[in-house]
């Protein structure tokens, strides 16, 4: 059996990953204390408290060998990035050549990148893996950094798959994030109140792509055939935001009559669209199984029971 290690194994996306492997592989987890507090069915798998900012928090594992490693851990928002672009930094480009170093401590065989449509910036029609990288955030542009540095690292004899999501949703993503999760964010605040809050225009639009969908298509990333490759992740479905949080208020129990949506000022670094062109992934037998309203349906049923302060915290 193949050890795996997830960095950023207590996230949105790490967690749900970690989950799916858990009967054909060793999964061991890296994150923050705080993340795997806030996470405690993960207590199942071994667990690492390290900040991979921090090149020697990685001696805590220095006796471990790897196989795979799934690099998930990032700073993710890119609001986030154009406030504080030394997260970014610190978190996405030197996090992610530490991780690089580690594997060829480690031995490992290979390293699975989660990278983001971020790094396109804003391009018309369906983006293919083979458009130029022209990112619009800091975050962006670290997430390209650290696709160069997954590449270099090839000639130590470490493989490699990237991938590319475009916009995650589904069960499990932080509620409380209030500058990252477009779905979340929106759903958020129709739980807690009624009038929903949309930083830039409604006419924006988004390729969403449900959690389950693109823990399944990370996976591929441990076969041969995807050695080398990157992959991007969505649906292939355009969506702008005001189509977005009809079909949020459409799940709600309330009527969608009893909500106001106000239209705020963009931030710095947003996208005004993007749709993945996802043919690649699907050669590899991959597809897209669920329909954005009954992502958002499962999603609403999960979260809902939570209508607490402690729980949600976003207004945005």
């Amino acid at each position: 059996m193949s050890n795996i290690l997830i960095t950023g194994g207590a996230g949105f996306i790490g967690s749900a990953l970690a989950r799916y492997l858990q009967n054909d592989y060793e999964v061991h987890l890296i994150d923050r204390k705080k993340n795997f507090l806030a996470k405690p069915d993960l207590y199942k798998f071994p667990q690492y408290e390290i900040n991979i900012s921090n090149s020697t928090d990685f001696e805590k594992i220095a006796d471990k060998q790897f196989d795979f490693i799934f690099h998930l851990a990032a700073q993710t928002s890119g609001r986030v990035s154009q406030e504080s672009p030394d997260l970014d930094v610190d978190t996405n480009v030197k996090g992610t050549l530490n991780v690089c170093n580690y594997a060829r401590k480690c031995n490992a065989h290979k390293i699975i990148f989660i990278s983001s449509m971020a790094v396109y910036g804003q391009q018309e029609g369906e983006i293919k893996e083979t458009n130029i990288l022209s990112p619009l955030s800091n975050y962006g542009a670290s997430k390209a950094s650290g696709e160069i540095f997954i590449k270099m690292f090839e000639q130590f004899g470490i493989k490699n798959t990237i991938f590319r999501p475009f916009n995650v949703y589904g069960p499990g993503q932080d509620m409380n994030n209030r500058k990252q999760g477009m779905a979340s964010i929106f759903m958020a605040q129709s739980i807690l109140g009624n009038e929903i809050k949309v930083t830039g225009s409604l006419d924006r639009y988004r390729d969403f792509i449900f959690i389950d969908d693109v823990v399944q298509a990370i996976a591929l990333g441990l076969i041969k055939e995807s050695d080398g490759e990157t992959y991007n992740i969505g649906s292939g479905v355009k969506t702008t935001v005001r189509e977005l949080i009809n079909l949020i208020l459409d799940v709600n129990v309330e009527p969608a009559t009893s909500f106001t949506v106000t239209e705020e000022t963009s931030h710095e670094g947003d996208q005004f669209g993007s749709v993945a062109d996802a043919s690649k992934l699907r050669s590899l037998g991959w597809k897209c199984n669920m329909k954005l309203k009954t992502g958002l349906e499962e999603t609403y049923n999960k979260v809902k029971h939570f209508n607490v302060p402690s729980f949600f915290s976003c207004t945005r």
